[in-house]
């Protein structure tokens, strides 16, 4: 797909890969909708991203997923490519975690992208085409693992993306997914972290940037490729 002029729905789209992925494609001269989680951080996202629209969503609540797509083609009346990238954290440990806490995670990590795609496929067909890409996570490529609740959800993201692209034969939309390792936050380092990150580059398991990430979320969309590892 050519991204010049073409519409992008990107959600959690307020730091690291989203942002960076809205302004790679910006700058590819495509339209971005920035979709986040607050008033405050829409007001951020306008000001560091001017040629954008930018919209609150929930992705708990499949409302306003809904009108997050429906204000987005109300707008610009089309959206060529969707990007499912919102998701959330659970600092907890298995014994310690409630129920109800995780049905949230699963309900925005799975369920809101699963909404989102929904609403979004009928318009693409409608207009003859269009491409998504779900965010997954490059721990599930890991047998160690810190990160056993951030698995077990992603795993049913990237079981229901791919299910969806096996089944779905409408030509012209491509269902994709990108498992991102683990990024680099910009925070200072410790002696002792800076040893670390120095051990994983010489082995190979190096972090990735938010904008090394958003160039292979963009060079997935333009060669329409499945699943893309970092």
């Amino acid at each position: 797909m050519e991204i010049k002029d073409k519409v992008v729905l990107m959600t959690g789209a307020a730091s690291g890969i989203g942002k960076a992925t809205a302004e790679l494609f910006i700058k590819k001269g495509a339209k971005v909708v920035l979709a986040a989680g607050s008033n405050e951080e829409v007001k951020e996202l306008t000001a560091k991203i001017p040629d954008s629209l930018a919209v609150v969503v929930d992705m708990t609540k499949p409302q306003e997923v809904q009108r997050m797509v429906q204000q987005t083609q109300d707008y610009y009346g089309r959206i060529d490519v969707l990007i499912n990238n919102a998701g959330q954290e659970l600092n907890a440990s298995p014994e310690s975690i409630s129920a109800n806490d995780f049905a949230r995670l699963m309900i925005s990590d799975v369920y809101g992208p699963l909404v989102a795609m929904q609403t979004t496929i009928p318009l693409m067909e409608k207009q003859g085409g269009g491409a998504i890409v779900n965010i997954s996570s490059g721990v599930l490529q890991s047998a160690k693992s810190n990160f056993p609740k951030k698995k077990k959800v992603k795993t049913a993201l990237n079981s229901n993306t791919l299910n969806t692209r096996t089944e779905y034969t409408s030509p012209g939309i491509s269902i994709s997914l990108v498992y991102p390792r683990e990024q680099e936050n910009g925070i200072k380092k410790s002696a002792a972290e800076k040893k670390s990150a120095e051990k994983k580059h010489k082995s190979g398991n190096t972090a990735d940037t938010p904008e090394t990430i958003a160039a292979k979320i963009v060079d997935t969309i333009e060669k329409g490729i499945a699943v893309e590892f970092l």
